[in-house]
């Protein structure tokens, strides 16, 4: 079976939450605390330390373990 994605929960030390990490197939990557607080960020920029997958490095870690795990 081929895969579309994968998750895990992992520790940020950015936000000092478990957050869940998504690796989709093409190479993104999603960070559910960050799409679920988001609006915070919008309302108060200087008050939310995330700034989302893009360039997070908790993500680019997780989605480098995924790759090399299935060998692409």
């Amino acid at each position: 079976m081929d895969w579309k994605l994968t998750s895990t929960t992992l520790f940020c030390d950015t936000v000092k939450k478990w957050v869940p990490i998504i690796v989709y197939k093409d190479g993104k990557t999603h960070c559910g605390y960050y799409h679920r607080h988001q609006v915070v960020t919008k309302e108060n920029p200087g008050g939310f330390s995330c700034h989302g997958a893009k360039g997070c490095s908790l993500c680019d870690a997780y989605k480098e373990d995924v790759f090399s795990r299935v060998g692409q």
